[in-house]
């Protein structure tokens, strides 16, 4: 099957695009035709290149000197918001500028282009690319394919779809344009137009857009982060890094199947499996709770399904349909990010589990309110160490069905 790829505008979070690129290349995910908006543009050049290596270099080395003229110290202050009397020049200098010139000052991101993008390879490459950019000259969208671009011209396009509204104006002869992100930032439209209805977009925001999950004529396979990407202007190397595995991992987690928010698991059990654990929790704890809980006449396993597990939904927020798989492995991943797990690896379930009761260590807190029964708010502030207190008593379970 052969795919098109659609790259959502974003800037610094772009990072991520690449470690989808990546997963996909090592998948055997090939693909005929790329279009993107701002960064994604950016990114889908180098997408039609093949330049997958140079693309993770670029990205792994990236600093703001890369993208703006600016100070990379100076930068980070900006950014932790440390500025000392002694920067209040530099300030006032960059301030300046920024007036002067219309906009942050990105000749390093030209620099940077033209020392990665190679337009007649692409002119070559025999792949549909699409653009989005806005000429503010005639008050205009453009939807541009390489067709519509005049030869030599396209790495001054590819910075007109990607002139942020904070960043100096492109101009290209009489005209100047804007960042393409204002009017389509994810350019489904454009692959969909030229017939592809295998599609797989990558976005690099978490919600929006759902018109086109709608669409019964197009198979679009969607790579979307379950958490921040961080700031569009963070272009560090670290930022970079982190986004490039969520990317990566993300990615394998959708053509695969994988299991889990924030970690990656494989060979899960079924329902069943879990629903086995969560009847199996130890006694003693969960006595206590129930009674801190003022519930003592239930039986247990009604107690389990009717009260805990509604709490552990509304608590760990899965939603109505969550299964008791969902809820389970919320809850290894909520003690493994606890306990400071490495996240970007790919763990077999059984493994995982091992790895996560083994390290796990609550935290030492005074004892729940003797009776919280009806209280949601008094619940509710104390939900952590609720979560932490059934987590033991479940973690408890499993190593006494294993002794």
């Amino acid at each position: 099957m052969m795919y098109g790829i659609v790259l959502e505008g974003g800037g610094a979070r772009g990072a991520y695009q690449v470690g989808a690129w990546k997963a996909l290349n090592e998948l055997g995910i090939d693909f005929t035709g790329v279009a993107g908006t701002s960064v994604g543009a950016l990114n889908g050049a180098m997408m039609v290149q093949k330049e997958l290596e140079q693309a993770l270099e670029v990205w792994s080395e990236i600093t703001p000197s890369k993208i703006i003229n600016i100070d990379d110290k100076f930068f980070e202050k900006l950014k932790n918001r440390k500025i000392s009397a002694e920067d209040t020049t530099t300030l006032i200098q960059y301030i300046k500028a920024f007036l002067h010139n219309r906009g942050l000052d990105t000749t390093p991101l030209h620099s940077l282009l033209y020392r990665y993008i190679d337009e007649k390879r692409i002119r070559n490459a025999g792949i549909v690319f699409g653009i989005v950019t806005i000429s503010l000259t005639e008050l205009t969208p453009l939807k541009l394919f390489l067709s519509d671009i005049p030869e030599g011209k396209l790495i001054d396009y590819l910075l007109a779809s990607a002139s942020m509204p904070v960043f100096q104006r492109q101009r290209i002869d009489n005209n100047t344009f804007l960042d393409g992100g204002v009017f389509d930032n994810l350019p489904i439209s454009l692959l969909a137009g030229k017939g592809f209805q295998n599609i797989i977009a990558v976005r690099l925001v978490r919600k929006g857009l759902k018109q086109w999950e709608k669409r019964s004529d197009l198979n679009i396979t969607l790579i979307r982060p379950k958490e921040s990407l961080g700031s569009m202007f963070d272009f560090t190397k670290e930022r970079a890094i982190n986004n490039i595995e969520l990317g990566y991992y993300d990615t394998l987690r959708v053509f695969k199947g994988y299991q889990g928010s924030s970690y990656y698991i494989d060979g899960c059990p079924d329902d069943d499996f879990f629903l086995h654990i969560l009847l199996q929790m130890d006694r003693t704890g969960l006595n206590r709770l129930r009674k801190q809980l003022g519930i003592r006449d239930m039986p247990e396993k009604r107690f389990i399904l009717e009260k805990l597990v509604p709490q552990l939904v509304d608590m760990l927020s899965l939603g109505p349909i969550a299964s008791y798989r969902d809820i389970f492995i919320a809850i290894l991943e909520r003690a493994a990010a606890k306990n400071a797990i490495n996240r970007f690896q790919l763990y077999e379930y059984k493994n995982f589990e091992q790895i996560v009761i083994e390290s796990y260590r609550p935290e030492k807190r005074a004892p729940l309110p003797g009776i919280i029964k009806g209280n949601e708010l008094l619940l509710r502030a104390k939900k952590e160490q609720f979560l932490d207190e059934i987590t033991e008593i479940i973690f408890n379970g499993i190593k006494q069905n294993q002794s």
